[in-house]
C-alpha cells in the first residue's frame, strides 16, 4: 500500500442521495467482489434510490462492528447476502451467521440476511451459457425484483 493510504474493511453506500436518505432504503445489500460493480451498474440502470450497496472486502477477521453500523443505519431496510458463486462455495455460509450475531449482540435486533445467488452446485459454473444468463439475470432479479415488481 501506498504511504498515506489505508485499508477498508467496508465500504458504505457509495450514492449520497441514498446515504443521506437511510429511512428511504427499503433493501440493504452485502456483498463483495466483482458482483458489486454489476449490481451497482444495475440499479443506475433502473435508476433505484431505496436499495443500498455495502461491500465488504475483508471478510475474516469479520468487521462485526461496520456490519452492525450498517444494519442500525438501514434500520427499516431487508437485509440481503448477493453472490455470484453457489450457495455452498462462495462466503455466505461463513457471513450469514457473522452478520446475525454483529446485529444481535452490537444492535439487539437480529437479522437474517435473506441469500441471492447461484443454488447448491458441484461445479463453480455450468458451462452453459444460456443457463448462466438465466442464473446471472436471476441474480439481479433476486436483488432488484422483477421489472414487473418494480413500482
Amino acid at each position: 500500500m501506498s504511504t498515506g493510504t489505508i485499508f477498508h474493511r467496508t465500504f458504505d453506500e457509495v450514492d449520497e442521495e441514498i446515504k443521506n436518505n437511510p429511512n428511504d432504503v427499503k433493501t440493504l445489500v452485502f456483498c463483495t467482489g466483482q458482483i458489486y460493480y454489476e449490481l451497482l451498474t444495475e440499479r443506475q440502470k433502473l435508476d433505484r434510490k431505496d436499495v443500498a450497496i455495502v461491500r465488504l472486502e475483508q471478510i475474516a477477521p469479520f468487521a462485526f462492528d461496520k456490519a452492525a453500523k450498517y444494519c442500525a443505519k438501514y434500520d427499516n431496510a431487508e437485509v440481503v447476502w448477493a453472490q455470484q458463486e453457489p450457495k455452498n462455495m462462495g462466503a455466505y455460509s461463513y457471513v450469514n451467521p457473522r452478520l446475525m450475531t454483529a446485529t444481535r449482540e452490537l444492535n439487539k435486533d437480529e437479522k437474517r440476511p435473506r441469500y441471492v445467488g447461484r443454488r447448491v452446485s458441484s461445479a463453480p459454473a455450468t458451462g452453459m451459457s444460456k443457463i448462466h444468463q438465466r442464473e446471472y439475470r436471476d441474480i439481479l432479479e433476486g436483488v432488484f425484483g422483477k421489472p414487473d415488481d418494480i413500482e
